[in-house]
């Protein structure tokens, strides 16, 4: 009498299968995650450029994103340590929430993005 189940064999072919299956599929998914990864990032520096403005009047004060203030105790901009954030020109934003516009570079190992600030309502734009 045979009893019903599945062979040694045919489990180790199931298994090959699933091991290629995930060997093909894995790579890409690390990318995509990678990807995700940097795009919160970014997503996260232009919501505190967005929020430069309402920042400022509720300070009362002028804020400056220049190089000497990322470099500071308490940069007006944070980022991830993956990142290198840089100002190529300076961003002024006064006491009543207007802004001067400016440009910003944002770099990890993976390459750079640089990054406007339209006046006067500190815009972010990625660009190209």
């Amino acid at each position: 009498m045979r009893s019903r189940g599945f062979t040694l064999l045919e489990m180790i072919v199931v298994l090959a299968f699933l091991g290629m299956a995930t060997a093909m599929v894995a790579p890409s998914m690390l990318r995509g995650i990678d990807s995700w990864r940097r795009q919160a990032a970014l997503d996260g520096l232009m919501d505190q450029v967005r929020a430069l403005p309402g920042a400022a009047r509720a300070r009362g004060l002028p804020i400056v994103v220049d190089a000497p203030a990322l470099a500071s105790k308490t940069p007006p901009l944070a980022i991830d340590e993956a990142w290198v954030l840089q100002v190529t020109a300076p961003l002024t934003v006064r006491a009543n929430g207007v802004c001067s516009g400016g440009q910003l570079r944002v770099s990890n190992r993976f390459g750079e993005r640089q990054l406007k600030v339209s006046a006067p309502f500190c815009e972010p734009e990625l660009l190209p």
